[in-house]
């Protein structure tokens, strides 16, 4: 059985312990310790992190009451020498004492309860029963969560084997004797993961959005030195917006608003412009004569694309049109978008859409009169053309 220290102190940053067991599997050794600081992932909180023997800690398992501790390494005999990733561990601390600190507060303020909780990457979070929250709501439940940090609440870690002379937040999931954490005169709930040792080391809790979750709301937050890093960002993406539109900050939302409004509006006019341009295409090719139309536009969507060979086809036309990207673009956009139209006849477009896209070195798909798709190599595309002619024989 390894003796868990983060279970009494949280704030054990190094200790050396004799190896009890150690063992060699697929290139990584696997040691049991009498005694660790390190904790695995468990109950929404991740697996800390540190090094043995200088070794870095590449994963943490239970089984059983052993901690299994896996190296890249063997870290030779005698006692071994574990030092705490503490930065990582106290950022759980702040997570963890912060989610207990929320889920107290929203039974309280909303008669809420908390169904699940995670520290993620970059927030935390935790699941609600309730449908939603109205702005007042989240407001009202963050400024009661600053009054108890800022009322620097003791935590503390006890045994009770008795749950009738506790208040838990919600029983416990075990029998027999559990392991409470308390925050003082707020909350009390059976916890296995590290905490704090005052509310007022959260420093600050943010709740940054809200998540729809099946019926249910997840409340995203930051908590300690996370919700600094959020504030930071924040502060530094708002003052790039008053320089770029150089208005007060409770103004930029309705000016970006306004923006906005301006360019759907040149959008619809540009868009309205390209289409009698497109008509315009679409009437010359129909003028000069020929049966199968190929045509490489710039700056065009896909559905410009379609809309000059449909407007083709219904003259009879057959019509090959795509567009290029950029030379920037061209290796992340999958190439240029490619529209193949049969404006008359019957033969079946699919039965050459493998072959003319393997020409281009793309892949597309169809209909039997509209296939399309991306081509990333038109070095060959006078042997594409050549396949159309032949497939849809235009005549001469």
């Amino acid at each position: 059985m390894t003796e868990k220290i983060y279970h009494r102190d949280a704030y054990c940053r190094e200790l050396t312990s004799p190896v009890t067991g150690k063992e060699s599997c697929q290139g990584r050794w696997r040691l049991r310790l009498e005694r660790t600081i390190f904790r695995p992932e468990g109950g929404g909180q991740p697996a800390d992190g540190g090094t043995i023997n200088g070794l870095p800690l590449l994963a943490l398992e239970e089984d059983g009451d052993d901690i299994v501790h896996v190296v890249g390494n063997d870290p030779g005999g005698g006692d071994v020498a574990l030092r705490l990733d503490f930065e990582r561990r106290f950022d759980h601390m702040q997570q963890h004492t912060a989610q207990h600190l929320l889920s107290q507060v929203l039974v309280r303020c909303c008669g809420a309860a908390t169904l699940s909780f995670a520290i993620g990457p970059e927030h935390s979070s935790i699941e609600t029963d309730r449908p939603c929250f109205s702005e007042e709501e989240t407001r009202t439940v963050e400024n009661e969560c600053m009054r108890r940090i800022f009322a620097a609440l003791p935590v503390r870690v006890f045994a009770s084997d008795d749950p009738s002379v506790l208040h838990l937040r919600k029983p416990a999931k075990i029998a027999g004797q559990i392991r409470v954490v308390e925050i003082a005169g707020l909350d009390q709930s059976a916890c296995g993961g590290t905490h704090v040792g005052n509310s007022a080391e959260i420093g600050v809790l943010k709740i940054v959005r809200t998540e729809r979750v099946r019926a249910n709301v997840r409340l995203v937050y930051a908590a300690g030195w996370r919700a600094l890093r959020d504030h930071q960002l924040k502060h530094d993406v708002a003052q790039q917006l008053q320089r770029l539109v150089t208005q007060p900050l409770a103004e930029i939302p309705g000016h970006v608003k306004a923006l906005l409004r301006e360019r759907d509006g040149l959008r619809r006019e540009v868009k309205k412009a390209l289409r009698r341009e497109m008509e315009r295409e679409v009437a010359a090719a129909v003028a000069a004569g020929d049966s199968l139309v190929v045509r490489e536009f710039s700056g065009l969507d896909p559905s410009d694309l379609r809309f000059f060979a449909t407007s083709l086809m219904k003259h009879g036309r057959h019509v090959l049109a795509f567009q290029r990207p950029p030379p920037a673009l061209e290796p992340s956009g999958g190439g240029a978008y490619i529209v193949v139209g049969r404006g008359q006849g019957g033969f079946d477009l699919r039965g050459i859409c493998a072959r003319l896209f393997a020409i281009l070195n793309g892949k597309g798909g169809g209909s039997a009169n509209l296939i399309e798709g991306r081509g990333r190599d038109f070095s060959r595309s006078a042997e594409a053309i050549g396949l159309l002619r032949e497939a849809l024989n235009p005549g001469p």
